[in-house]
């Protein structure tokens, strides 16, 4: 049985995407695949199980699931961190053991979907270089490349790891940054030994969330657009200025969310004269009949929420933060990305991957 630890240097870099594509591709080569996610940071309940969220997904979409309170061991809730830090008794490096031997029995391959950073889970005992020491297998490295900056989150993790990196897929890189790199920061990894297996671009698709979402994350009361409340939305914009400076900003992104005041009639307007798919109005103020009713017309969703539009804003970064692969088409396009830009024979080969005969 081979072991794949999918890792990344930081947050949002894509790693449930990668492992889903990665999954998908070895699957189409006749193996027996399974899912394993020690650490996960999104509680949700199935079964009457407490597990993660994206964890659920994958495993629910394997042909051979596993038992839903073996796939995700450790999950990171208000609760276990307080337990954690008081010194009782929580979940840790037994009961990731314990759980790993279920998921891998009779497989051909686990792909384990590490932390979000090389840092989280060490006060469990299972950050990315502990989980190498626990399970072994080879690494697969996720990172969010920048032309900006040098690779030394790359070159730091490489030092840490050793051998068992098989190589990095710069992931999620705007089309303005691809040319430095392919042409400059690719050729200089390869340099120090690192192999890189893919520069794959941000897809809008891929970072857009839903209007229902967007309401489920602020708490909100859809106050009309109910009929539009699976659109996808790929973007959001606080609206804090005049109508004719807001009209002028507005239009320059599409199928967005607005966040402003529920006040602000003038800023509400100007959104919906552009490419909006959800108003949402802070500080819990009611719209203006006028401002309500061209929103009903266009089928726009209005939304009030508590919150400040700060407090709204730091909500929705974390949320747009991270892609999430449950929507429409979202999966399907992760694979056919990784299919036609990543060299998968010689990936699996560095994974220590054999295929059947």
């Amino acid at each position: 049985m081979q072991t794949i630890i999918v890792a990344s240097t930081r947050r949002y870099s894509g790693k449930t995407g990668v492992c889903v594509a990665l999954i998908d591709e070895l699957i189409r080569r006749g193996l027996d695949v399974g899912y394993f996610k020690p650490y996960g940071g999104m509680p949700t309940e199935v079964d009457g199980v407490v597990t993660d969220r994206d964890a659920a997904f994958i495993n629910g979409w394997l042909k051979r699931p596993a038992p839903v309170a073996s796939v995700c061991p450790i999950v990171r809730t208000r609760s276990y961190v307080e337990d954690l830090l008081a010194g009782d008794p929580v979940p840790g490096v037994a009961e990731v053991t314990a759980a790993f031997d279920v998921v891998s029995k009779d497989r051909d391959v686990v792909v384990v979907e590490a932390p979000s950073d090389l840092e989280q889970g060490a006060g469990s005992g299972v950050s990315a270089t502990q989980l190498l020491a626990l399970l072994g297998g080879r690494v697969l490295l996720v990172e969010t490349a920048s032309a900006a900056e040098p690779p030394d989150r790359v070159l730091h993790a490489a030092s840490l790891l050793g051998s068992a990196l098989a190589g990095v897929i710069h992931n999620r890189v705007v089309d303005a940054e691809r040319p430095m790199i392919t042409t400059r920061v690719v050729p200089f990894l390869a340099s120090r030994g690192i192999t890189s297996f893919g520069v794959l671009q941000h897809d809008p698709l891929l970072s857009s969330v839903t209007v229902r979402e967007i309401i489920d994350e602020l708490g909100g009361t859809v106050l009309c657009g109910e009929d539009h409340l699976d659109d996808l939305v790929e973007s959001f914009m606080v609206g804090a200025m005049g109508q004719e400076k807001a009209l002028r900003f507005f239009r320059r992104k599409a199928r967005k969310a607005v966040v402003t005041g529920g006040d602000r009639a003038d800023v509400q307007m100007a959104a919906l004269e552009t490419s909006t798919s959800v108003l949402v109005l802070t500080g819990n103020q009611s719209p203006s009949p006028a401002v309500m009713g061209r929103a009903c017309d266009l089928g726009v969703p209005m939304v009030l929420v508590d919150s400040d539009t700060l407090g709204a804003v730091e909500h929705l970064d974390l949320l747009f933060g991270h892609v999430r692969l449950h929507g429409p088409g979202k999966a399907d396009r992760m694979r056919q990305m990784f299919s036609e830009q990543v060299p998968v024979d010689a990936l699996l080969g560095a994974l220590g991957v054999t295929q059947p005969a």
